[in-house]
């Protein structure tokens, strides 16, 4: 497959709700910043939302000093946190200005939004308004968005609903949106509803699912892989970027009908003596080293089957740990293929609403 533009790769942290130095969720924000510095190296981050916790002066001047470690450009948006006692948002605008806007890179379109302006959740007419001419506009310009929010839709146990949120449901669902991202949920859950695909991030401040983490998002042509490491995982990440995952698939060009490729990335701090695949039951083959982090080797997609297969990939560094990543990805060679709505991990319960 040819891409046809360069890679984007972006990291998202969970949840902050900074308070105090030195407490775990700042001790983890910290090494969160150190391993993007010194690992990621991302061409931005995007701060989610609660990034304090109450909204004082005094968490915002902490969230400040971590923001200012970070080597990356990075944004923030706005959570309900972030405007706790300061429904006006002064002291976040008193940092970012406007509380949502857009940039561009490489072919894509980031658009963040401001899902605060009305409490619980909403937008106002202005926000919807641009929201409209930024996604009319794209189409023009040949640009993909992709939406960084606060407030995840599915969550359960709480309503995505207020002033402008039917508005905004008519946006996403008549445009293709490459990937929505969000926070607050304190959880880490992936939906796909059939025509969008949708993320959200665990909580750093306050982690139900597992240790905090961050996730890091790459894009490239119809590409979109994702995936999630915490302050616990050591050794190199790995990344499937091509196939597209099946839970990140929503559209008939993203899936296998033919030869193909494996493509993955993998950063480490030490070097990557090899770098294997696996599918389904098969042996692990080696892939080849393209560059300092982008491995690839071929893709026998003629002879898979029809429907869903496993993909492993493994990296092994010099020290001797091992870093792996595995997915599922759809073939079928004649071109056909229909999103089935569906989440992963199911949750069905948190404590937090």
């Amino acid at each position: 497959m040819a891409f046809i533009n360069d890679p984007v790769t972006f990291v998202v942290p969970g949840d902050l709700h900074l308070t105090e130095f030195g407490l775990p969720n700042h001790r983890a924000a910290l090494q969160v910043v150190e391993e993007l510095n010194t690992l990621i190296r991302p061409d931005f981050v995007q701060f989610i939302g609660d990034n304090v916790q109450d909204a004082t002066e005094s968490q915002f001047r902490l969230f400040d000093d971590l923001r200012q470690r970070l080597e990356s450009p990075h944004y923030a948006l706005v959570g309900d946190h972030d405007v706790h006692g300061d429904p006006g948002a002064t002291r976040f605008r008193d940092r970012f200005g406007t509380t949502f806007g857009a940039t561009s890179l490489r072919g894509y379109r980031f658009l963040r939004l401001d899902t605060q302006q009305a409490r619980p959740v909403g937008f106002w007419d202005a926000q919807i308004n641009w929201l409209a001419s930024e996604l009319h506009s794209v189409i023009e310009t040949v640009d993909r968005p992709v939406i960084f929010q606060h407030n995840y839709p599915y969550q359960i146990w709480e309503n995505f609903d207020g002033p402008g949120v039917d508005a905004w449901r008519s946006l996403v669902q008549t445009r293709r949106i490459e990937a929505i991202l969000c926070g607050h949920t304190h959880y880490w859950q992936v939906a796909n509803d059939g025509r969008n695909v949708t993320l959200a991030v665990r909580s750093i401040g306050d982690p139900e699912g597992g240790p905090p983490g961050y996730l890091v998002g790459h894009l490239q042509g119809d590409d979109f892989a994702a995936v999630y490491r915490t302050v616990e995982d050591h050794g190199p990440l790995v990344m499937i970027t091509h196939p597209r995952e099946r839970i990140l698939t929503n559209q008939p060009r993203q899936i296998v009908t033919g030869p193909d490729r494996i493509e993955t990335r993998v950063w480490s701090r030490t070097e990557i003596t090899r770098v294997s695949a696996q599918v389904d039951d098969g042996l692990f083959v080696s892939l080849e080293r393209l560059s300092s982090e982008n491995w690839a080797g071929p893709l026998d997609g003629e002879r898979l089957a029809k429907g869903s297969h496993r993909l492993v990939v493994e990296a092994i560094d010099s020290t001797g740990m091992v870093g792996h990543h595995s997915i599922e990805f759809m073939v079928d060679p004649t071109g056909r293929f229909t999103a089935v709505p569906r989440v992963e991990p199911p949750i069905e319960w948190t404590k937090f609403c």
